[in-house]
């Protein structure tokens, strides 16, 4: 029998698509080539004693931050859209082509939050190397913010974080790795998140194959001798094996700093730039300083707001991570929802077109519920899939699956919770608006 939409329903498909909105463009340009100097390559070992990880981080002194982050200070205030912004992400770009990083920009406009209602264009700098494993697309990302608010050097805010992305490029690049690293400066994170979210946007409708993010954000502030020997390391639900991993890299490679997990809220309200990447469903490191900075936006985080003893502890324990994840072949699975997609429109099933609205998806009619596990290393058991968070189905045999059809005009939450042999579990979930009135029988 033919279905046919009501005008109420289309009414409430309208209101729903012109509700208020981000607007964000993104535009990538090509990465420029550069010849590079000769690669150091060793076999990947171990985590014990692994040499390789050691010669990267001997390369890593407080010299090298020092002159990474001198610079960032110069241009401030680096607020999104200003002068000394557009000048800051000139001269990480220039950074990363020296180191012989494929660099390159990605521009892109949006409407800046609550706090900072306007709209504002500016640019990221990704600066990659490239993984040698040809049959591989996997990613991890190390990110921070170069962009301030106004009227403060920001020399730990973000300065800081992006001084360590900055020494990565340098020790990492001597080296191949197995796995592909994507070094990031986001800007617009003051002002909303904004450059991060345009860029986790872009990845997760390009399908980019990404581990985890590793975002640091304020790691350069240390005045106590406690401060300077903590830091807070937080992650989402499928990633507390990397904190395990961190663990054993500081206790093998005698970085002298305690590592205070958390766990991140995927509910919660985002404070950096981790949050746009758990709001595309991936998997996301926070690391942060071990004591609270009272100088954070304001004229006085300068030069002499920074440790570097401290920064150089801090930088260490996040490349020792990058190299090793980038040479490993042992990660915990990853459930993923894959249909329905966000920001995406279906009826019947059929994806008919892309969203407006950022984040949102919106289903007409029935659908199956399609889930994708990554980086299984052991047989997937079971799939449980929740219902606003009752169990619904559980399913077996893959490709698994669920068929939804139930009366509703809402947003409801859908989970999926899979277990492997050795009983390690992954967690992915969607809010998705059901529009299903003609229920199929």
């Amino acid at each position: 029998m033919k279905r046919i939409i009501t005008p109420t329903i289309t009414l409430f498909i309208t209101i729903l698509l012109l509700s208020p909105l981000t607007i964000t463009a993104t535009t990538i340009t090509q990465p420029t080539q550069h010849n590079t100097s000769t690669k150091i390559i060793t076999t990947p070992t171990p985590l014990q004693g692994n040499q390789k990880i050691e010669t990267i981080l001997n390369q890593i002194d407080e010299n090298l931050l020092e002159t990474c982050l001198t610079p960032l200070v110069d241009y401030a205030p680096r607020w999104t859209g200003t002068y000394g912004c557009e000048q800051s992400a000139q001269y990480i770009h220039n950074y990363f082509q020296q180191q012989g990083l494929q660099a390159h920009y990605q521009n892109w406009t949006a409407l800046g939050n609550e706090y900072h209602r306007r709209l504002f264009t500016s640019q990221n700098v990704i600066g990659t190397i490239p993984g040698t494993n040809t049959t591989s697309n996997k990613i991890i990302i190390f990110n921070a913010h170069y962009d301030t608010v106004r009227l403060t050097p920001g020399a730990n805010d973000d300065g800081s974080g992006t001084a360590a992305v900055l020494a990565a490029a340098y020790a990492l690049s001597q080296f191949e790795f197995e796995h592909t690293i994507k070094l990031i400066g986001f800007s617009g994170e003051e002002v909303g998140l904004l450059g991060s979210h345009a860029y986790a946007q872009e990845a997760y409708h390009h399908n980019d194959d990404i581990i985890v993010a590793i975002n640091a954000d304020m790691i350069g502030h240390a005045t106590t001798k406690d401060g300077g020997n903590n830091m807070a390391l937080t992650y989402t639900e499928d990633a507390q094996y990397i904190y395990d991993i961190a663990q054993n890299l500081k206790e093998n490679h005698h970085i002298n700093i305690q590592l205070n997990p958390g766990q991140i809220n995927r509910d919660g309200k985002g404070w950096s730039d981790y949050h746009s990447f758990l709001e595309y469903g991936y998997e996301t490191i926070g690391f942060w300083g071990g004591e609270h900075d009272p100088y954070m936006h304001t004229p006085l985080d300068d030069l002499n707001n920074v440790n570097f003893t401290y920064l150089t502890k801090t930088t260490k324990i996040i490349v020792s991570l990058l190299a090793y994840l980038a040479d490993t072949h042992e990660f915990y699975p990853q459930v993923r929802i894959v249909s329905p997609q966000m920001e995406a429109l279906y009826h019947e099933g059929r994806k008919l077109t892309p969203l407006l609205r950022d984040l949102h998806t919106i289903v007409i009619d029935d659908m199956w519920i399609w889930a994708d596990i990554k980086y299984q290393l052991d047989p997937i058991v079971r799939a449980e899939f929740y219902y606003d968070d009752k169990l619904i189905y559980i399913d077996t045999e893959p490709p698994f699956k669920w068929y939804y059809n139930k009366l509703s005009l809402r947003t409801h939450r859908i989970t999926i919770i899979t277990y492997d042999k050795l009983g390690r579990q992954s967690t992915d979930f969607k809010d998705i608006t059901f529009i299903n009135i003609l229920k199929n029988r």
